[in-house]
């Protein structure tokens, strides 16, 4: 397939920049792709647009207990129109990275979770998301800590949340928002709360290179192919 690739390629510009970048690409819908072409033709007419989504948390009994906002996206995007083989370079794009994440789904369903939480398109995030919550709920559990199980369920999902935005846009994460969350102040979160968000932590922490190793190495080769072929 990257023989492929450097047919369509030659001339052009590299349009994978980094692993991050990829996997968002390819989960992102067809009319939100980039126009890379025309954008360096100075042809594209660029919009800054955010969505906000709103996640919820529900009880054992499937009752809602609480509301937060999602990560906002903010994207870059042109509306001009693709010629064929754009449209042809943005499929074969996609599929090569959709393939890796695909085996890494069977290989490594945590890193691919994590993988589609943080960087794939809202859209796509939810049920996978849902996967981190329980693995961390199913940690928890062997814990045998006294906090109530809701409130935890919060904080995991908040902590999902929080690491994942660091992770995409290095945003320090605001233990504040932790804090409002489970309705307690600082000298509470001190004495009950912060060991259990630290065990959490440590469990994503080795998640985004698990998930972006795969897709790493396939960039990198990516890039290698097209500078040689250039």
């Amino acid at each position: 397939m990257l023989a492929i690739f450097e047919a369509y390629h030659y001339g052009q510009t590299m349009r994978f920049h980094t692993a991050r970048q990829a996997w968002h690409d390819a989960f992102d819908s067809p009319t939100q792709q980039s126009d890379y072409a025309a954008a360096l033709k100075a042809q594209a007419v660029f919009g800054r647009s955010a969505k906000r989504y709103t996640d919820e948390i529900r009880d054992e009994d499937g009752k809602i207990t609480a509301r937060m906002p999602a990560q906002t996206l903010y994207a870059v995007e042109t509306r001009a129109g693709k010629g064929s083989s754009d449209r042809i370079m943005d499929a074969c794009e996609k599929g090569l990275v959709q393939n890796v994440v695909a085996k890494l789904r069977q290989t490594d369903p945590l890193a691919y979770s994590w993988g589609m939480a943080a960087y794939a398109p809202p859209a796509a995030r939810f049920k996978e998301r849902a996967v981190l919550l329980h693995y961390l709920m199913t940690e928890f559990d062997q814990w045998g800590e006294p906090h109530n199980r809701t409130q935890v369920s919060k904080l995991a999902f908040f902590c999902i949340n929080a690491c994942a935005l660091r992770d995409v846009n290095g945003r320090p994460i605001d233990l504040r928002q932790a804090r409002t969350i489970l309705g307690c102040n600082k000298s509470t979160w001190d004495r009950r709360w912060k060991s259990l968000w630290q065990r959490f932590q440590r469990r994503l922490d080795p998640l985004p290179a698990k998930a972006l190793g795969p897709v790493s190495d396939v960039v990198e080769r990516y890039k290698e192919k097209l500078h040689a072929s250039g």
